[in-house]
């Protein structure tokens, strides 16, 4: 099997016992790769690279999710740092496609609803991967905002959704005004179960905090426990971080930064309740 990818960075089955696989390619398309027939389908299955910012190295089209009920309701969901044409700041969108009634093997693009939009300040940590929860639930990484050690303590602060892990319903409705959402688009509703839901003065999205750039994660399909690699900053002495949530968690951990960094304390800004620490953490320079 040999074919050309443009900076694939995900993988994803849809679910649908078609036996196709979907390539995601950071400029802003999805490939489909048949295995059936082995091959890569010419035309892609979704194609927007004029919406996407790839400027940066981790900026572009990062993640795709597919609707627990796709085969008969058709939704998807892509990841996207948005090049705005005309604000300065750059803003990580989620938006819903549907796949195109007449051909199974192209997304109708008309059909684009976003759901949620996040700013952030620089180019790069903006996370990346989605995924639907056991509990049917929309999952989303968020990187902290970028630069280097949280310069604006993101990741602690209840009231932002960068540096977290947010959870939304995609099948519900946003809660009546007046309300503690903080994406500046809200299509989506908030699981009642959300460790901030209903609070005054934070924000409802979120699941998990103090995590620096959730670039890939995954529940376990055996038994719905989560985890989250967390990619770690260096140069002096980088951890890398995988953390930890069991599938019984009522959510709300702080997985420490920018206080800590895997099991060393960094202390950039400062803690917000207890740190839990990771299931694993080890320093980039061991070989």
């Amino acid at each position: 099997m040999t074919f050309s990818l443009t900076r694939p960075v995900a993988i994803r089955n849809a679910g649908d016992g078609s036996g196709r696989i979907f390539i995601v390619e950071q400029p802003g398309t999805i490939r489909i790769y048949d295995i059936t027939t082995g091959t890569l389908l010419a035309t892609p299955f979704l194609d927007i690279t004029a919406l996407v910012d790839d400027s940066g190295n981790e900026q572009g089209l990062l993640g795709l999710a597919f609707h627990p009920n796709y085969v008969s309701n058709g939704f998807f969901y892509v990841n996207y740092t948005w090049d705005h044409p005309s604000l300065p700041l750059d803003r990580t969108r989620i938006v819903r496609y549907t796949r195109s009634a007449g051909n199974p093997n192209v997304a109708d693009t008309a059909s684009a609803l976003v759901l949620l939009e996040i700013e952030q300040d620089f180019s790069n940590h903006n996370g990346g991967d989605i995924h639907f929860g056991p509990d049917g639930y929309l999952y989303i990484g968020m990187g902290d905002g970028g630069s280097g050690g949280d310069p604006n303590n993101r990741a602690q602060s209840i009231n932002q959704l960068l540096g977290k892990m947010l959870r939304i319903d995609v099948d519900g409705t946003p809660p009546p005004m007046p309300n503690d959402l903080c994406g500046l688009v809200t299509n989506y509703g908030i699981p009642p179960g959300n460790p901030f839901a209903g609070g005054s003065g934070d924000c409802d999205e979120i699941w998990a905090l103090g995590m620096r750039n959730p670039w890939r994660w995954s529940f376990d399909r055996a038994n719905g426990d989560l985890f989250i690699g967390d990619v770690g900053q260096g140069p002096s002495n980088p951890r890398e971080e995988i953390d930890f949530q069991p599938a019984a968690s009522t959510g709300g951990e702080n997985y420490g930064w920018s206080c800590r960094e895997g099991n060393l304390p960094v202390s950039f800004n400062s803690l917000s309740g207890r740190a839990r620490s990771p299931s694993r953490s080890w320093s980039t320079t061991t070989p």
